[in-house]
């Protein structure tokens, strides 16, 4: 009797383990995706405090600008958010946030004209939301929530508790 495995033992084995990796594929694409809007709701709350600092530091108004207006939505990653001195988007550039490494992600804003203004002196935001969500998962949104009082920034989930954050309330 011979040892070890002959050719259609192995190819069975290969076959098992190929179905097992088709099956875990799915899994991974869910899980990058979670990382991918949980990060991008962690920088642009870090953009949005740098911000904050920024105004009361140079003891300015200071202004982000976004590149599209409120009444549209983007998901391309073509999209920024720059912190200025300027009412104008062409004023002097001290932040940039960039869009880019979150394609797929559909992102809007309720700010008209299209800029978040942070006061000077405690660098309070004016009040306004920005929601993002996946173009393919419209259910599980989230959003960031400037108060203007108290100028807090908050990240929240509109419906339920989805990828780890709170409800909105």
């Amino acid at each position: 009797m011979g040892r070890g495995f002959n050719l259609l033992e192995l190819t069975i084995i290969i076959a098992m383990l190929s179905i097992l990796l088709l099956m875990a594929i799915p899994s991974f694409d869910a899980i990058t995706s979670r990382i991918k809007i949980k990060r991008l709701a962690s920088e642009l709350n870090s953009f949005l405090v740098q911000a904050k600092s920024e105004a009361v530091t140079r003891n300015q108004k200071l202004y982000a600008h976004f590149s599209f207006n409120s009444t549209s939505s983007v998901s391309s990653g073509s999209w920024y958010i720059q912190l200025t001195d300027s009412a104008s988007s062409t004023g002097n550039q001290l932040l940039y946030f960039s869009g880019t490494p979150f394609s797929e992600i559909e992102v809007s804003h309720s700010y008209n004209p299209a800029y978040i203004t942070f006061d000077q002196v405690r660098g309070r935001p004016n009040g306004g939301t920005i929601n993002f969500y996946f173009v393919n998962d419209t259910v599980n949104k989230l959003r960031a929530v400037m108060a203007n009082p108290p100028g807090r920034i908050k990240i929240c989930a509109t419906s339920g508790d989805a990828y780890d954050y709170p409800p909105c309330s």
